[in-house]
């Protein structure tokens, strides 16, 4: 799948890209520490490309999978033919992930893989608050609720503190990446980029647009020089830390 994925792409971007295809093993890492009992009808929300529900999908054979993100247009119009060559059937849901579109106490567990730090980059904190309590309210009592981000431990249980869930694990894992500053330059351009797109600014407001770029990029820049200087290569993300939380039986 990282083959189909990357097929068009240069030899320093197809390296880039095809970290998204299972995250240099934090997914399969990740799908690994959960216990299996609860993949019933499982909530992927803020899945982007859908790169997590695949994983979920060859993790567990018999889950049933629901993908929900703000949009499924420009990249994120990636995850219908990425989901096909992975062979992986779920339903994709079009929503806000503040305002989701289910029912109380109807999906059985649900995650969120590196997708906190987009709603907080579009939304503030209060939109991660705002996801989370949509996603308790959506679980049913005694269902897993998996938060994998690259957020401090405290900061995760801070906002799972704030509703009936009981932290039951917590791990941390780094990325086994090493790039060069070639790649790392090309890297730091796209995801400049990235965290513009998700700020949502207007389409037409170009100056706003621009004065995000630079700043995210000169924040990117002094992170890609201070990793350079002092191990010698850079490596793009992490650590990825990972709270598994069951929400209480006594929540109906």
């Amino acid at each position: 799948m990282r083959d189909w994925f990357t097929r068009d792409c240069d030899p320093t971007r197809k390296i880039i890209d095809g970290l998204d295809i299972g995250w240099g093993g934090i997914q399969r890492w990740a799908t690994a520490q959960i216990p299996p009992q609860y993949m019933g009808l499982h909530l992927d929300f803020a899945c982007g490309y859908g790169t997590f529900l695949a994983q979920l999908s060859w993790r567990f054979s018999s889950i049933r999978l629901i993908g929900l993100n703000i949009d499924f247009n420009g990249p994120h119009a990636m995850i219908r033919p990425l989901l096909a060559q992975a062979e992986v059937a779920a339903m994709l849901v079009q929503s806000d992930a503040r305002w989701m579109p289910f029912t109380e106490h109807s999906i059985d567990s649900a995650s969120c893989f590196m997708g906190l730090q987009d709603i907080e980059i579009g939304f503030g904190e209060l939109g991660i608050y705002a996801a989370v309590s949509e996603a308790v309210r959506v679980l049913r009592p005694g269902g897993l609720l998996i938060l994998i981000d690259e957020y401090p431990f405290e900061k995760i249980n801070g906002i799972l503190a704030r509703f009936p869930i009981r932290v039951v694990d917590q791990q941390e894992n780094q990325l086994d990446i090493h790039w060069n500053r070639e790649v790392a330059q090309a890297a730091i351009r796209l995801y400049a980029e990235g965290w513009v797109a998700q700020q949502r600014f207007p389409t037409n407001d170009r100056s706003a647009h621009y004065e995000a770029y630079q700043e995210a990029l000169e924040r990117m820049q002094t992170k890609l020089d201070s990793q350079i200087a002092n191990q010698g290569y850079y490596v793009p993300f992490g650590p990825v830390r990972m709270v598994i939380g069951q929400k209480a039986i006594s929540d109906v």
